[in-house]
């Protein structure tokens, strides 16, 4: 199950940018386009407006999900080598932080991929005890 964290992450991601552009009413951004237009779409992104802000980032972190699941992808498929720990870790602890903020999240779904990148990196590369001759 090793190379499959990747494509996973591009479907995570693909998904959550499409629902966000597509129907952002699905997950709470009913009427945000024309919210947008109203405030002059230009740097609308501001503070006092906490729900342009929100839809920004979540829509932001859909594509960035997608990106980082196609370097994973590249990293598994192409270059055929398992992702580094770090990179499981590193999901890792950024999905707890998600679920621990906002226990309604898909972000249960990235922590499975997390936990699988840590699996596939140790059975790659299984850490040696270090002994002494």
């Amino acid at each position: 199950m090793g190379k499959i964290n990747g494509f996973a992450l591009i479907v995570f991601g693909l998904l959550h940018s499409l629902v966000a552009l597509v129907i952002p009413g699905a997950i709470g951004f009913s009427g945000i386009w024309q919210d947008i237009i109203e405030a002059g779409v230009l740097d609308v992104v501001k503070p006092d407006s906490l729900r342009i802000w929100g839809y920004y980032w979540f829509l932001a972190l859909g594509f960035l999900m997608t990106l980082y699941g196609f370097l994973c992808y590249w990293i598994e498929n192409q270059l055929n080598q398992p992702l580094p720990s770090f990179a499981g870790w590193s999901l890792l602890i950024f999905s707890v932080f998600c679920i621990v903020l906002d226990v309604d999240t898909g972000f249960w779904l990235v922590l499975l991929v997390a936990v699988n990148e840590i699996v596939a990196s140790w059975r790659k590369h299984p850490v040696q005890p270090n002994v002494r001759q």
